[in-house]
């Protein structure tokens, strides 16, 4: 989350997996390049701010992470919860609820 907020995409990349999947407003990602120009999309066309308000295990290979979004996007304002799934120490699969 804080590479994303630094708009550092490639440190963005390379917390996923080689073929890790990101679903995120009815769009699937998938794999390192794939997620980072979706980060890079995303952050060209809206300026935002997460900031984490709370998290915990999900009870097998993941993790829930609810968060606050503030920025120019529709609405300028929306709670989302990142689902998380790891595979080792990366990330497998994110889907942004």
């Amino acid at each position: 989350m804080r590479a994303a907020a630094e708009r550092d995409y490639e440190a963005v990349a390379s917390c996923f997996t080689e073929d890790a999947v990101v679903e995120d407003e009815s769009h699937s990602h998938r794999g390192r390049d794939a997620i980072r120009h979706w980060q890079e999309g995303t952050r060209a066309k809206w300026e935002y701010t997460v900031t984490a308000t709370g998290g915990r295990p999900d009870g097998t290979s993941g993790y829930l992470v609810s968060a606050h979004l503030s920025g120019n996007f529709p609405g300028g304002e929306a709670d989302v919860v990142y689902r998380f799934t790891l595979r080792g120490d990366l990330i497998e699969r994110l889907r942004i609820d």
